[in-house]
């Protein structure tokens, strides 16, 4: 009986489909958001078609593949564009030992020893069925990558979903090497790619948008395991006092930086500071020699989207708490399993509760409202739950900010966000902004209230025309003035505008010298992508507007504004490349 409810299911769920041509569901936030099609164009052949809008941005690429009978790929070809609607021409071959690939940021080839799988730098979901082909033709489904790292595949859980009613039988995969956590993929019993989900966005079988939530359970309670294991492995309760000793102590108070000192560390608490060998060390004290090392306090990311398969990297960063700038509705809970150690990460010591207008270009998260009153509610639902301030988003109808601040005040929290389209962050600021995030969205300020900033214009329009405003104008005294009076804090994140306006492709980002080399090698790639596409032409003004974007910067801090670093970036380590540049702009 159970075998013919299976070959129901089936068809139920895969044969309402041309032959050659297998469809997926794109969504965001539960809704469509794009496609992705997979066929056989021959023996050994395969071709993938993928596009999603993600409020303007989003790839639209087609892929094919040629492999041998072992699914080892020989010829891969994919042409598009990707997130930032950048070109994209990317090619590999394996023939006779020589691998050989191309794409914006390289140009290699390399003599290989055996089988070995290619990375793709902009690729499709269902891809995944050539990669698990190949590797379960290996030892412990293992197996090199080019240009770097190897990838391994294991099948961590079975799991039966119900469609109309009949069982589905599915497997879900776990992918690793690329440097990171694992990915989670579901493949069908024959090995076939049936979804990938994800907090924001999933892609499923088209017919299946139903059972998402099911898998996604299933799919938490594994990586959650995983998670647990990683907080024990890396979490230590010190039981007893801790001296650092011989270490370099920087002091924020007075920017300086002392040489030879010991740090007594009790209970969690630091009790002593002070020269080496005048301290005195607790009995039973684990000391840790720091010579040659310098010793700070915990650092705060003030524009951070916490999510568990990264909270590692805010720590190896040395970021210690977080504001968090918008997540999904389970972030209250999410942040009682970082206090209780249960996941590893900062501290969330401010949450944030997101609101936009439902729309094309509504944002991926949070509440999305249809109505002023909707949003009122959404206000009350985040006062509640213990938020600490609401974000806004871009398309918030101006004149709902008003009484949406109003509300929020009234239940003692914040109000920050994008300003949105059509309004000036001037207006936002005399509706009832607290906090303006985005240095673009200063800049934005002085080129207009007519400017769609839904969309990537809200970049581009600046690192077009940024260069052009005279910060010695009385209309930016006029909005310095008024920042001021208000009391306003401006979180920045200069350093994703120096990556968007100043980085080249194949080059590596600005800030990552120093920390480049402590990444997995996989993930090195990463941060050699470049900026962004309409960058190209037009390097020398795309940079002038950012060092007007410093000086800024500058000009904020000098009024007396409190600004706060945040990166709303790759976690941790790019707050160090924010801070570098307040100390640039004169922030010492």
């Amino acid at each position: 009986m159970k075998k013919i409810l299976l070959t129901l299911a089936a068809g139920i769920c895969f044969t309402s489909f041309a032959a050659d041509t297998t469809r997926y569901v794109v969504l965001m936030s539960g809704k469509p958001a794009g496609k992705h099609l997979v066929w056989s164009d021959a023996a050994n052949q395969v071709s993938y078609f993928f596009e999603y809008n993600d409020r303007g941005r989003g790839p639209r690429l087609s892929v094919s593949i040629t492999y041998d009978d072992q699914g080892f790929i020989t010829d891969r070809q994919a042409r598009g564009v990707d997130y930032f609607k950048a070109p994209v021409e990317e090619s590999f071959s394996l023939v006779n030992g020589q691998a050989v690939w191309k794409n914006h940021i390289e140009n290699e080839q390399r003599v290989v020893n055996g089988k070995v799988l290619y990375a793709a730098l902009n690729g499709a979901p269902g891809e995944v069925e050539v990669t698990l082909m190949a590797l379960s033709k290996l030892p412990n489904q293992e197996g090199e990558v080019v240009p770097a790292g190897k990838a391994r595949a294991v099948q961590v859980r079975n799991h039966v979903s119900k469609v109309f009613g009949f069982p589905l039988e599915l497997q879900l995969y776990a992918f690793t090497g690329s440097g990171g956590p694992p990915e989670y993929v579901w493949l069908t019993p024959k090995k076939k790619f049936f979804a990938s989900i994800g907090g924001w966005m999933s892609v499923v079988l088209e017919g299946n948008e139903k059972i998402i939530d099911d898998l996604k359970k299933a799919q938490d309670k594994v990586e959650q395991e995983y998670l647990v294991s990683q907080a024990k492995k890396f979490t230590e309760k010190q039981s007893t006092p801790v001296v650092f000793k011989n270490v370099n102590v920087f002091d924020s108070k007075t920017a300086k930086v002392h040489a030879n000192q010991s740090v007594v560390v009790v209970n969690g608490k630091v009790t002593q500071v002070g020269k080496a060998g005048k301290v005195t060390e607790p009995a039973g004290a684990r000391v840790i020699d720091g010579t040659g090392k310098t010793l700070l306090p915990g650092l705060w990311d003030n524009h951070a989207h916490y999510n568990a398969s990264t909270g590692l990297y805010h720590l190896a960063g040395g970021v210690t708490n977080i504001k968090d700038m918008a997540n999904s509705l389970d972030l209250p809970e999410v942040k009682a399993k970082v206090d209780a150690d249960l996941l590893l990460g900062p501290d969330i010591s401010v949450m944030s509760g997101f609101i936009d207008f439902a729309g094309p270009y509504a944002g991926p998260t949070g509440k999305i409202v249809s109505t002023l009153e909707e949003g009122l509610d959404a206000v009350n639902f985040y006062a509640d739950k213990g938020y600490q301030q609401i974000k806004l988003y871009s398309s918030i109808p101006p004149d709902w900010v008003k009484p949406l601040a109003e509300r929020a005040h009234q239940r003692g929290m914040k109000v920050c966000g994008h300003v949105p389209s059509f309004m000036t962050a001037e207006r936002a600021v005399k509706d009832g902004y607290d906090q303006i995030i985005h240095l673009n969205m200063i800049m934005l300020n002085f080129l207009g209230d007519t400017l769609d900033t839904r969309s990537m214009l809200r970049f581009i329009r600046v690192a077009e025309r940024a260069r052009n405003i005279d910060l010695a104008s009385a209309e930016v005294k006029r909005f310095m003035r008024l920042l001021k009076d208000r009391n306003i804090v401006v979180d920045p994140t200069a350093a994703i505008f120096e990556s968007m306006f100043t980085n080249e492709p194949g080059k590596l980002a600005h800030g990552y010298e120093g920390t480049i080399d402590m990444f997995p090698a996989a993930f090195r790639r990463s941060f050699y992508y470049g900026g962004l596409p309409t960058m190209k032409g037009h390097v020398g003004e795309y940079r002038e507007s950012f060092e007007n974007m410093v000086k800024m910067l500058r000009l904020l801090h000098a009024n007396g504004i409190t600004v706060v670093p945040g990166t709303d970036d790759f976690p941790g380590f790019t707050l160090h490349r924010e801070l570098e540049l307040y100390v640039q702009a004169g922030m010492t």
